[in-house]
């Protein structure tokens, strides 16, 4: 390994795992997962702990599963195979002779969550350059990622081919271990205390006279013994049936063919097996005719040879040594396999001189064994053993037991299986645990494990105790849910429970009112939860994980919500009411309203013909008075005469100012681009008599373009220039300004006008008498007049036109003192044609 990339490996990553440098060196930057410090932490977790394990496992992770293994699997992928090139592939491409049978399984764990074990299963994978049929014992479980979601699929694996094939070994042994039995005449028996069921070989029912099924029952046997020896085997059954008889059995009787009555003289040799209770559950053994005593012996040592060929070949470490000096007198391959010595140097040897390093730990028990005569266990026991050149610690599960001849322990036989692998695993199973428990105790989330139909309470995290129960850990961890909190007796919650221990499906509710009572008082609350049933190895379902979130305030504020709705759809139901109510007065105003412009009209045509007709015969006749009798009047009556003359000029210019007004009708199509700057020429060119008398000043400039009508626009400048003029202070030379610039958003809001659009501000100020103070929004309503018709002309109406013009252009008209220094007339018009305020458009007659 390289010193310099040892140095710089990532935390998570040991640096004496050679799968760790390889993974570190692998250019990852083209690869999906990306650069290895982008990984999740889920993965990096996982990735430790699988490559700080001497266990073989195998990780596949994300929806791809993409590839990763630690050391101890590597040899698996033998000499000429997928390593490391499947490395971070996909499983499908890396193992493409399991796409069609593994891949599925690994697929519905992914899916489910639910773990699957297979023992010695038959798995050909391609290795050493060609496929291999393999055994493999492995189980499938997944992985979380960052967010607690399944992300991955472990596989902890160990392979058995070796194993398998000892075993098939085995039972080739014990079918050649049978024909032997069969050569030396033996009957077998194989006895099940507790369902009282005997199986035997045919020699046995053959010399007994039992029937020929292939089970019968104890007592049909031993009534096939003579009365005399009857209840003396029956007492040494019973005897070995004892656990503290060590289950032995070793007795001679004879027996009567309950069918023929020949008799026999045997020996049977057997031994009862016991569970962990001390309950025996097995009795098996052989029955030898001795009748034949030479017969026997003969056949004695075939059997005896065949079992120490069997002995030799089993797959656990078996030896025989004797009590004096402990020599080793028998060892098998296995028992060499785990001291890691040679035949000759262990066979006929002091055991501590080929095991120095056990002599302190081995010598106690097998003094015990040699003073009580009884077998010693261990379960999982340690052991230090030499391998390598190095000390380390082995676990085995063994059974030394005494050899007794005389009543006296000549030989020890000591039988072993090593366990290694399976405690690391055990223990690398509880250091996981402890993680697990530490992040449900560190999670901000409320999560607890219950355990059992009592519903005991194994763990809770500070949010559930705090934010939930109410409660501290000593008070409620040993106890059941019920006892802590009896009110939910009643409630729906054990029953949901129970169920999920039952059938072993999850459970997820939102919004789920709770209430709780101790002694200490009743708290409510609403809640979304998930019960997620928890399995043993077997698959047993033996608890339940538990979390919760608080959404007592959500569902509250959505209550308070829904009642706020009801009020509110009752408010637009009563709205709606008066709406109607509303819109039916709105129609009789309509009415009223289509009604007075059918008066109006009438008006109108009126004015422009009944009016007009006499007023015209009125100033025709005064015209001729003036022209042929003016001599003949007095100084008196040529003034009365002036006075009607002027009223009658007055009421026709009053009449066109009305008919101007009222011909402000809808026709869209006058609409057109009119580039202000020439109508203010026009109006100019129009009123040239009057500037000039006046000698006005009026200056303007880049006054924009916009959609309007020419004749109104004309119409608009015209009676703003003429007032401008005609109230002028005296003495004083008239001085008008016309500006222009976009409307602010401000302003357009401010006059309730469309902020969206284009609008232009145009302002035209003047040096004149001003406006009276209060009239600055009247001016623009008919016959308003700032001043007095003696002290200035005109009817009122000029600017009403102006103010109707400006509206029915979707704009706005305002006017305001200039500082006492004259008057300030600002118009906001859009620079394209909109619907007026009043839904028309303007039109001239």
């Amino acid at each position: 390994m390289n010193s310099m990339n040892h140095a710089i490996l990532p935390k998570f990553l040991p640096k004496n795992s050679e799968m760790a440098q390889i993974i570190f060196d692998k250019n990852w930057q083209s690869h999906p997962l990306g650069l290895t410090e982008n990984w999740p932490t889920a993965l990096k977790l996982n990735l430790s702990n699988i490559l700080n394990t001497a266990f073989p496992k195998f990780l596949l992770w994300g929806q791809e599963f993409y590839c990763f293994y630690n050391d101890a699997y590597r040899p698996s992928l033998g000499n000429d195979g997928k390593h490391p090139f499947i490395l971070g592939q996909r499983f499908e491409d890396a193992w493409p002779e399991l796409k069609d049978t593994m891949l599925s399984e690994v697929e519905q764990v992914f899916k489910t969550g639910k773990p699957t074990w297979h023992e010695n299963q038959l798995v050909p994978i391609f290795r050493n350059g060609r496929m291999e049929e393999v055994y493999w014992t492995f189980s499938y479980s997944v992985v979380l990622g960052d967010n607690m979601d399944i992300n991955g699929v472990l596989i902890t694996c160990i392979e058995t081919t070796d194993a398998v094939n000892v075993l098939k070994q085995l039972k080739e042994n014990e079918d050649e271990l049978q024909f032997a039995i069969n050569a030396t005449d033996l009957g077998t028996w194989d006895y099940d205390p507790l369902k009282d069921k005997l199986k035997t070989n045919e020699r046995l029912k053959s010399w007994f006279g039992l029937p020929l099924q292939e089970e019968v029952e104890l007592t049909q046997a031993t009534n096939a013994i003579i009365e005399a020896d009857r209840e003396r085997v029956n007492n040494e059954i019973i005897k070995t049936f004892v656990f503290e008889s060590g289950g032995r059995y070793d007795v001679t009787y004879t027996i009567r063919n309950q069918k023929n009555g020949k008799e026999r003289i045997v020996r049977a040799l057997g031994r009862a097996w016991f569970d962990e209770n001390k309950i025996a559950y097995r009795f098996n053994g052989t029955l030898q005719d001795i009748t034949s005593q030479q017969k026997s012996i003969n056949k004695l040592k075939l059997s005896e040879e065949n079992f120490r060929r069997l002995v030799k070949e089993i797959p656990v470490g078996i030896a025989i040594i004797n009590v004096e000096n402990y020599i080793v007198k028998v060892v098998n391959d296995m028992a060499l396999l785990i001291w890691q010595k040679t035949f000759e140097e262990s066979h006929n040897k002091p055991l501590f001189e080929i095991l120095t390093e056990i002599e302190a730990t081995i010598t106690p028990i097998f003094e015990d064994i040699i003073k009580t005569k009884k077998p010693s266990k261990g379960i999982q026991y340690p052991f230090k053993l030499s391998r390598n050149g190095i000390i380390e610690t082995a676990y085995f599960n063994f059974i030394f037991k005494p050899v007794l001849e005389n009543n006296k322990v000549v030989e020890i036989m000591l039988v072993a299986f090593e366990v290694t692998e399976t405690v690391k695993a055990k223990f690398e199973l509880e250091q996981s645990e402890k993680q697990f428990k530490n992040f449900v105790m560190q999670s901000p989330i409320a999560m607890g494990i219950l355990k059992g139909e009592n519903m005991e309470i194994e763990m809770a995290n500070n949010t559930l105790l705090n934010q939930f129960w109410h409660k501290q850990m000593e008070d409620v961890v040993g106890k059941g849910l019920l006892e802590i909190f009896p009110n939910l007796k009643d409630s729906k919650y054990p029953e949901i429970i129970r169920n999920i221990l039952k059938t072993g499906i999850p459970i997820s509710e939102i919004e789920s009112y709770a209430t709780l009572e101790d002694e200490n008082g009743i708290w409510d609350f609403y809640v979304d939860y998930d019960y997620i049933p928890l399995r043993e190895l077997d698959g047993s379902i033996s608890g339940i994980m538990l979390t919760s979130t608080d959404v007592t305030d959500r569902v509250i504020s959505r209550k308070k919500l829904e009642e706020f709705s009801k009020d509110l759809e009752k408010q637009v139901s009563l709205r709606t009411k008066q709406l109607k109510v509303a819109n039916l007065k709105l129609q009789k105003s309509i009415q009223a309203l289509e009604n007075r412009n059918v008066e109006l009209e009438a008006f109108a045509y009126v004015s422009s013909h009944d009016l007009q007709e006499p007023l015209r015969k009125i100033q025709l006749f005064i015209s001729r008075i003036n022209e042929k009798e003016t001599v003949n009047l007095s100084d008196k009556g040529k003034n009365y005469f002036n006075i009607i003359n002027n009223s009658a000029v007055r009421m026709r210019t009053l009449i066109d100012d009305l008919l101007a007004y009222s011909r402000t009708n809808i026709i869209e199509d006058n609409f057109e681009q009119v580039n202000l700057n020439s109508i203010v020429e026009d109006v100019l060119e129009n009123l040239s008599t009057v500037i000039q008398n006046s000698k006005a000043e009026i200056e303007f400039s880049n006054l924009p373009i916009i959609d309007a009508i020419p004749f109104q626009m004309n119409q608009v400048f015209s009676n703003i220039l003429s007032n401008a003029i005609k109230f002028s202070k005296i003495d004083s030379i008239p001085k008008i300004k016309i500006t222009s610039e976009l409307a602010t958003t401000k302003e357009l809001k401010n006059l309730k006008l469309k902020s969206t659009i284009i609008n232009y501000k145009i302002t035209i100020s003047d040096n004149g008498i001003g406006l009276v103070k209060g009239m600055e929004g009247r001016i623009f309503e008919v016959f308003q007049r700032a001043h007095s018709k003696n002290e200035y002309e005109g009817t009122g109406i000029g600017l009403a036109i102006v103010k109707k013009i400006i509206t029915n252009h979707g704009g706005e008209i305002y006017a305001k003192n200039n500082n006492d220094q004259g008057t300030i007339i600002t118009i906001i018009i859009p620079k394209e044609k909109q619907q007026s305020k009043a839904n028309v458009s303007v039109k001239n007659d």
